[in-house]
């Protein structure tokens, strides 16, 4: 399929846009509670919007108390994306906090994600909506967006010795 070059600079200025506007203003909430410290890359409001994502992504394998994920799981889930986040390239780094700001953006936010309120107080329900609809996508860019999430959040998760035990991994080989 070709693209005339009307087309390709309507969807360049569409994409400045919404990058542009990702920049001017993020959505507020109660925010998550965690050490700020403990981050290498994710600013406050980006690790409200991991931690919504992450108990979506992770229902069923975080530990559950009266209903509600165990906080210091989420926690230990939201530093691993972090972690995970932060062995890559700057240049990815940059990327992939741009699509958190796309994603955390008041104006942005609720035509993209369907996700009216803040993340901190977006139901399960609502987050993994959300996410099922830019998994099954026919537009690449929300299928990309989607595995890009997808993948640092089970890597972040899993790259955990205290999740190991629920999937039945052993760890490493221990070498003498």
């Amino acid at each position: 399929m070709s693209i005339s070059r009307g087309r390709l600079l309507k969807t360049g200025f569409a994409g400045g846009l919404l990058l542009a506007l990702s920049a001017c203003a993020k959505s507020g909430g109660a925010a998550f509670e965690d050490d700020a410290a403990a981050y290498k890359v994710l600013d406050a409001s980006e690790r409200g919007l991991i931690a919504a994502l992450a108990s979506a992504f992770l229902a069923g394998a975080l530990p559950v108390a009266n209903g509600v994920v165990v906080h210091d799981a989420l926690v230990a889930a939201v530093r691993g994306f972090d972690t995970a986040i932060s062995g890559l390239p700057p240049v990815d780094v940059a990327q992939i906090r741009q699509l958190l700001g796309l994603l955390d953006n008041p104006f942005v936010k609720p035509l993209a994600t369907g996700v009216w309120s803040s993340w901190n107080d977006a139901s399960q329900t609502t987050v993994t909506a959300f996410l099922n609809r830019w998994r099954y996508s026919p537009i690449e860019l929300f299928r990309g967006g989607y595995d890009v999430l997808h993948q640092l959040t089970m890597a972040g998760w899993y790259g955990q010795d205290r999740a190991w035990s629920a999937i039945g991994y052993p760890g490493p080989p221990k070498l003498s």
